[in-house]
């Protein structure tokens, strides 16, 4: 993905920071939005340095597929130490190469204002298994939400994700989670 691969060091250690909890998406809402029985196969779409994959972990004894675009990521996430139900995963949000039917639920928590919104749709299809559910969360972009996160430009409305997510899935209703952030919950088609 262009634009999104360079390691920003900085970047990485602001994504361990446990105020994520507080301001992006609590243990809480994770637990609930994922709705897992406990022996899910999960794809973390983005997972960075494991922040929200290790909460992820210990919701389910399935694989944990921990999914990023910067091997620097992987790198610090395996040096903090690996849930022994996650595997790392390199490769690209834009274009999946993940088995086919290999998980039960997607999760992407604060990466679609990344990659533009660009997520590979059909290939996310393929990967989920029959009634896969997918889980976005990303910032919102209405006034009230400007003061922490990306620039603007770069968010989405959770209507606009509606829209892009409708062909594919089948979409709850989205929601507002605290005061940055929106939430779409999706099941495959």
């Amino acid at each position: 993905m262009e634009g999104h691969s360079t390691f920003r060091p900085q970047e990485a250690q602001r994504l361990n920071d446990v105020r994520r909890l507080q301001n992006q998406v609590s243990e809480q809402d994770l637990a609930r939005l994922l709705a897992l029985r406990g022996d899910e196969n999960v794809v973390d779409l983005g997972s960075g340095t494991g922040f929200y994959t290790d909460r992820i972990a210990g919701l389910t004894t399935g694989t944990v597929y921990a999914l990023e675009l910067q091997p620097e990521m992987n790198d610090l996430y395996r040096e903090r130490g690996l849930p022994a139900n996650v595997r790392l995963v390199l490769g690209d949000l834009t274009a999946l190469s993940l088995e086919p039917a290999s998980a039960d639920v997607a999760c992407s928590i604060a990466t679609w204002h990344e990659i533009g919104g660009k997520l590979d749709l059909p290939g996310l299809v393929r990967i989920l298994r029959p009634r896969g559910k997918l889980v976005l969360i990303d910032w919102r972009r209405d006034a009230e939400s400007w003061e922490s996160g990306p620039p603007k430009d770069l968010r989405s409305t959770k209507e606009e994700v509606v829209e892009v997510l409708a062909p594919h899935f089948v979409v709850s209703p989205a929601e507002n989670l605290g005061r940055f952030m929106f939430a779409v919950a999706a099941a495959r088609s």
